[in-house]
């Protein structure tokens, strides 16, 4: 971008498509890291997706329970038959006594009013306390992936229906990756509470106004009807764009469609395209 910015040109004047909005991640972390201002359209940024942000809450209870809105958020995700009363008494009780939420979650047969969601409760910090001692010995990857597994997470994602879910379990995917690229470049054993520090600076990026100038990440499908002098086509390789499932699938229609939507993200492009795949 820089020498085309040197020309005259802004921001707003990039856009960067792909073909599945989890690919946005990795754009996201570089753009920060490099001052470049940037706005996600057709979907949330990565970090603020809801599978990414429960993921995310159940690491950070695990390193150090200290975060209420992360231990609040996950307490019951996935549905455990924990109750809004019993969570208010619970962080009505911390506040009375000046500790956090997951502390006082501790002694919760103590908290009146309680009755018999204590059983609940208490089966919740179990598999949290199973978690945190696991995290001494397992990588993070491993950590995240038995979370995934001993919550049965991916599971109540099915319930959304598959399309919902596939969608969702790519993001989870990249997730997975992003904790692989982070573990790959940490010359020492890295550390959770590393990771979540590193996360926290690409995910505390203020919302720009919609004024603002930025560059552009989208979906192809996001992009229809849309035109930019430079355009970033990302992610061209079997698999990934055309995906899988198209290149395996016997109706030959299928493969058509990611070439339809190809297509489209070309002729995006006003002045200059520019195609790019993994090396």
């Amino acid at each position: 971008f820089a020498g085309l910015l040197r020309q005259g040109y802004r921001y707003s004047d990039f856009a960067v498509l792909m073909r599945l909005n989890a690919l946005t991640r990795s754009f996201e972390q570089e753009f920060t890291g490099d001052g470049i201002p940037y706005k996600v359209f057709g979907g949330f940024k990565f970090f603020e997706r809801k599978e990414i942000k429960d993921l995310l809450a159940y690491l950070k209870t695990i390193d150090n329970g200290r975060d209420d809105l992360a231990v609040r958020r996950i307490i019951n995700v996935p549905k455990r038959g924990i109750g809004l009363t019993t969570i208010n008494r619970v962080q009505e009780n911390a506040q009375e006594r000046g500790v956090g939420f997951y502390e006082a979650l501790r002694t919760a047969d103590m908290i009146p009013g309680i009755g018999r969601g204590v059983g609940k409760l208490e089966s919740f910090m179990a598999l949290m306390e199973h978690f945190k001692e696991k995290a001494k010995t397992l990588s993070i990857s491993d950590l995240m992936r038995l979370v995934i597994d001993m919550t049965g997470y991916e599971d109540e994602l099915k319930e959304e229906g598959q399309e919902e879910y596939e969608k969702r379990k790519e993001n989870i995917d990249e997730l997975m990756s992003k904790i692989a690229s982070f573990e790959e470049s940490c010359d020492e054993e890295p550390t959770l509470s590393e990771f979540l520090e590193e996360v926290a600076l690409v995910a505390d990026i203020d919302s720009l106004d919609e004024n603002s100038d930025y560059v552009v990440l989208m979906t192809l499908h996001s992009a229809k009807g849309l035109e930019f002098p430079e355009v970033y086509l990302t992610g061209l390789e079997d698999g990934m764009f055309p995906s899988y499932m198209t290149i395996t699938s016997d109706d030959p229609t299928e493969v058509e469609e990611e070439r339809r939507l190809c297509y489209v993200g070309i002729t995006r492009a006003q002045e200059n395209l520019t195609l790019t795949c993994a090396r």
